[in-house]
């Protein structure tokens, strides 16, 4: 074939500029407000995209009083006409939208548009103590976003709905196995130890005396939105020290799984223990994989970097062990969802 070789050089072009265009990304960003009416509740909203605008990154003006690292974005830039695989990020319990910027900010710069929501209730400055429990809502939270991301025609052109993926961070990776298919038992069970289900060091105090297994408002919602929360819009799954697993006990609560979920843990988390979370969810999801750090890998190595002032105000959440840099965690984590999601996208 007389014109093989020209061909193969035009290929070759076309793949190299393509990877320079990837490399080049800077990130995009821009704030939303939703609010799902059905529901009452607001979701404060991030979407953040590769942009290639030359305009000046900037990043929040610099608090002294910031607990973790901050990105540098372009806010409001162009978008590329171009298709990209659109993540959708879950926060932890008492979090934000920002909790994962560094995790965000490496999905943008490889070609991902991502959005990331506050979780009505349940995040750092909205905390509400019925909304710490009522974990299943989550799902629903994200469904909404989701759909209102992908009605928005000036964001929607640039997604490629055929490759959408969830990631989540402990009560975020429970939200995610939730809208893969997993359906939460809130009951309490005889066998169970009282601490599995204490609150967490997030939640917000109270003089209300609220009995969270009986609550008229708690239990409403769970009869109406607990089989509502899978969305087969979301295909594969990129989980972090997923919590909740205290409600999961068979395989019947899972049947319903089939995308693929790749399941991230630390052996010496605390907060979600692997032998009570990770390792059980994977023990009863068939469609999962898991990759377990060592024991000094602890709960919240899934968060941002820490800055100076947050590792001396709030160390439970920024100082991990001695032998552990949180940055080289991170960077060994996204090589996994990186190559993850190029193969179940």
């Amino acid at each position: 074939m007389k014109n093989g070789p020209l061909i193969l050089m035009l290929i070759s072009l076309l793949v190299c500029n393509a990877q320079q265009q990837k490399n080049t990304f800077r990130i995009g960003q821009k704030s939303v407000l939703f609010e799902d009416a059905s529901r009452n509740r607001p979701l404060a909203t991030e979407i953040w995209y590769p942009t290639h605008d030359d305009a000046l990154e900037t990043r929040p003006k610099e608090n002294k009083k910031e607990l973790f690292k901050t990105i540098k974005t372009i806010p409001n830039a162009s978008i590329p006409n171009q298709k990209f695989p659109l993540l959708i990020v879950s926060h932890g319990t008492g979090g934000n939208r920002f909790s994962l910027t560094w995790f965000i900010q490496a999905m943008v710069k490889e070609g991902y548009m991502v959005v990331s929501l506050d979780h009505y209730g349940n995040s750092t400055f909205n905390r509400i103590p019925r909304e710490f429990v009522k974990w299943w809502e989550r799902a629903i939270d994200v469904q909404y976003v989701l759909t209102q991301v992908l009605e928005d025609k000036d964001i929607a052109f640039a997604i490629d709905s055929s490759k959408i993926g969830g990631v989540g961070f402990s009560l975020g990776g429970y939200t995610n196995i939730a809208l893969a298919g997993g359906h939460v038992d809130r009951t309490v069970h005889e066998n169970e130890h009282g601490t599995e289900r204490a609150m967490p060091a997030e939640f917000p105090e109270t003089d209300e005396v609220i009995d969270f297994e009986k609550d008229s408002l708690i239990v409403s919602s769970y009869r109406k939105y607990k089989d509502l929360v899978k969305d087969d819009r979301i295909t594969s799954f990129f989980v972090m020290a997923p919590a909740i697993g205290f409600g999961f006990h068979t395989v019947d609560q899972t049947k319903e799984i089939t995308a693929p979920i790749f399941i991230v843990a630390g052996k010496g988390d605390q907060v979600a223990p692997v032998n009570k979370n990770a390792e059980k969810y994977h023990s009863l999801i068939k469609s999962s994989k898991i990759h377990l750090f060592n024991e000094n890998v602890q709960h919240y190595i899934f968060l941002n970097e820490a800055t100076p002032f947050g590792k001396q105000v709030a160390p439970a959440i920024t100082i991990d062990h001695p032998k552990i840099n949180r940055g080289e965690i991170h960077q060994k984590t996204l090589v996994m969802a990186l190559e993850f999601f190029k193969g179940t996208l």
